[in-house]
């Protein structure tokens, strides 16, 4: 029976995670990659192939899957990768590989809607500020930011987007949208106004990014962008750290273009040790796990789990596979 590759990017409990005893209940062995660097993607090709010599199908987390990767290891059949992102896989190479690329559309978007929210109330409200105050026996106070009344702009409805959505409707906030697919009965039921990317850069209180990084969206807020916001607005991106060019932010949030940010991703992660967002006390960070709660990391397991099930038995997993153009011939 073929071998599956599990990526583990926070503690997990190995005996207890129902996808690994799925995985197991199907006759699947089980090779565990403890290893924090290879997970963030920052281990060389080298140590990936290394790694994942062997294995016929991995779940994955954040590791990078280069031509050269998929080319040195052509036993792999399946990457499994837990969210919805797939930019750290190289899907033409996967592709001409035989290599199918699934995703776990179904499990993680609440958590990272959730995760957008939490970062837009504690930017808003300053509580990382507020509380280090607190704790150092300041107690001072001014008037933080409403949510209620105030215009959030989305780029890209997607299920993280429509969710975002619902949760800011919620709130009571008006929202403006940027979506080329516009779902009009959604958008309907929600209040949701689809409009231009300018037009909601200069009339949105908040904006949060829920679209894919690819060569379109890289670099999709630069400084013109940043220009076009309120000095009032409030950033938040839980989507990829290449969608914002970091320079032209740090350069807007110091000199005040915009009010503040909350970030889960950047454009290089960890962000190295001396980076200006670690002394901006308008910017509220998180390390890149708007996705992971407990009852997420669950159900992307699962998801990916029964993706690779799916497929060994013949199968095809549809809505999770990135390139479908492999279902026809396609086999284990």
């Amino acid at each position: 029976m073929p071998t599956v590759a599990i990526t583990l990017s926070s503690p997990t409990d190995l005996q207890n995670a129902k996808y690994i005893n799925m995985l197991r209940e199907h006759g699947f062995g089980i090779k565990v990659i403890d290893d924090e660097r290879f997970a963030r993607g920052n281990a060389t090709e080298a140590e990936e192939i290394e790694l994942l010599d062997g294995v016929q199908a991995v779940i994955a987390a954040g590791e990078r899957y280069s031509r050269s990767v998929i080319e040195a290891l052509p036993e792999l059949r399946v990457v499994a990768r837990l969210g919805v992102g797939f930019d750290r896989v190289d899907i033409p190479a996967a592709t001409s590989n035989d290599l199918v690329v699934t995703i776990t559309p179904n499990s993680n978007h609440e958590a990272v809607s959730e995760h957008a929210m939490s970062l837009m109330l504690a930017t808003a409200k300053s509580i990382h500020v507020r509380d280090k105050n607190v704790r150092e026996d300041r107690w001072t106070s001014s008037p933080s930011i409403p949510l209620r009344g105030q215009t959030l702009g989305i780029i890209g409805l997607g299920r993280i987007g429509r969710d975002m959505a619902v949760r800011a409707g919620a709130f009571r906030m008006n929202i403006l949208a940027v979506e080329p697919m516009v779902n009009v009965t959604f958008n309907q039921a929600n209040n949701i106004e689809n409009v231009e990317m300018d037009t909601l850069l200069e009339n949105s209180d908040f904006v949060s990014l829920h679209c894919d990084l690819s060569e379109a969206t890289e670099g999709l807020i630069d400084y013109a962008k940043l220009q076009l916001m309120k000095n009032s607005a409030i950033l938040i991106n839980t989507a990829r750290g290449g969608l914002i060019v970091e320079d032209d932010l740090i350069k807007a949030l110091q000199t005040k273009e915009i009010l503040g940010a909350g970030l889960d991703v950047f454009e290089s992660e960890p962000c190295r040790s001396d980076h200006p967002f670690y002394d901006m006390e308008n910017v509220v960070l998180s390390p890149h796990m708007a996705g992971t709660d407990h009852l997420s990391l669950e159900e992307m397991g699962i998801e990916a789990a029964q993706c690779i099930i799916d497929l060994y038995k013949g199968n095809w997993p549809g809505q999770c596979v990135v390139n479908g153009d492999l279902k026809k011939g396609w086999d284990w």
